[in-house]
């Protein structure tokens, strides 16, 4: 099995797909079994002080040192930094795998068609999603510009920081049901924290999990 490495942003969401990639694993391959990990993590101060230039800088020093354990390709678990992709990923010593190539995966298999986009403010303004979705026949819908304010003040004020409340699960919630009765049929978690207020098992419609997707897009080619 391929040497996974992990290239932290947030604690939440790299210890998230972490555990995720092993429990998954255990029951593909069997009882306590998983690929080899190694994990890499900058002061998340300096990613959020930065912008994309700094981003580039701290994922390209990351998959080096991945690199340098002996990873052969990398993940990283938060959704934002995907912006710098397409400029960093040929440019780094190892593969890196997109997150969001891995929900596509996931939002095809199910036969969806619009799709509910939430993360943080720049992931749900970016294109990140957007040019993974090309000519998959899925349209991307976001929330208006209140609600985008507000999933992104209850991620990097709250979830991040592994706070969780009430309020803000309410709030998530009512933002989804809004959708699902406006027609979607799917729903992203386009940050890998946010399934920490999100109950999969009570939503009306599909939620596509960017952690579960990128740790089965981990194992896949870990085990390929």
């Amino acid at each position: 099995m391929r040497h996974i490495g992990i290239a932290a942003v947030t604690a939440e969401g790299a210890a998230l797909v972490y555990k995720e990639i092993c429990r998954r694993s255990a029951i593909r391959l069997g009882e306590y079994q998983h690929p080899e990990i190694s994990l890499h993590s900058f002061s998340f101060s300096e990613h959020m002080n930065g912008g994309p230039i700094e981003w580039a800088r701290l994922l390209s020093l990351s998959a080096s040192k991945l690199h340098a354990t002996g990873a052969e390709f990398m993940i990283c678990p938060s959704n934002t930094p995907h912006e710098v992709y397409e400029e960093l990923a040929s440019q780094l010593p190892l593969p890196w795998l997109h997150i969001a190539s891995g929900v596509r995966a996931m939002a095809e298999s199910k036969r969806l068609k619009n799709i509910l986009l939430l993360g943080t403010e720049f992931t749900m303004k970016s294109r990140i999603y957007d040019d993974q979705f090309m000519e998959s026949g899925i349209s991307l819908t976001r929330p208006d510009e209140l609600e985008v304010a507000s999933v992104h003040e209850i991620i990097t004020k709250e979830l991040i920081n592994g706070r969780l409340n009430e309020s803000s699960r309410s709030a998530v919630s009512d933002i989804v049901r809004k959708y699902v009765r406006a027609g979607v049929d799917g729903v992203i978690l386009g940050c890998t924290e946010l399934p920490m207020i999100v109950d999969i098992s009570e939503s009306e419609v599909p939620l596509l999990d960017s952690t579960i997707a990128l740790a089965d897009a981990a194992i896949d080619y870990a085990i390929s």
